[in-house]
């Protein structure tokens, strides 16, 4: 019989680093073949450099500058974010870990928990709304250390 493995996911919108726990005294180990990082494109690799203009209409009297609606930085990172999800998700399924804590900035956290599966939610003990992702191993398991027995 298998002893509990708890997953530890720490992400942002541009990287998230994957670890994993078998139990007390087995320490946090990195899922390397998890591990990965978005190179978020250049403002304007992802729009135009000049804004639209919008001419005309019921209620337009001259021209006016348009706006992007999104910025497309966060859309990028939240489609990132989705992924990680994703990736938790295919794993909750496989049964690859029991229990999981979620590491990320506040709206990142948010992102991730409201794209994860409602069957893999089931399965966080912690949330830590704070970026852990450049955070060496014994540093992370020392932040860890009410939710996980190292």
């Amino acid at each position: 019989m298998r002893g509990k493995i708890t997953w530890i996911v720490a992400a942002d919108g541009k990287r998230a680093v994957f670890f994993e726990n078998h139990g007390v005294g087995k320490g946090v180990q990195p899922l390397d073949e998890l591990n990965e990082r978005h190179d978020v494109p250049r403002s304007h690799e992802i729009m135009s450099d000049r804004q639209g203009h919008m001419r005309g209409g019921p209620a337009a009297a001259g021209s006016g500058a348009m706006l992007p609606r999104n910025d497309p930085h966060e859309f990028e990172e939240k489609r990132f974010e989705e992924h990680v999800a994703q990736e938790l998700d295919a794993a909750a399924q496989a049964k690859r870990f029991d229990r999981l804590i979620i590491a990320a900035p506040p709206r990142a956290l948010g992102n991730i928990r409201e794209a994860l599966s409602k069957q893999t939610r089931a399965l966080v003990i912690a949330e830590y709304d704070k970026d852990f992702t450049k955070s060496s191993i014994p540093d992370l398991a020392e932040h860890l250390k009410d939710h996980l027995a190292v």
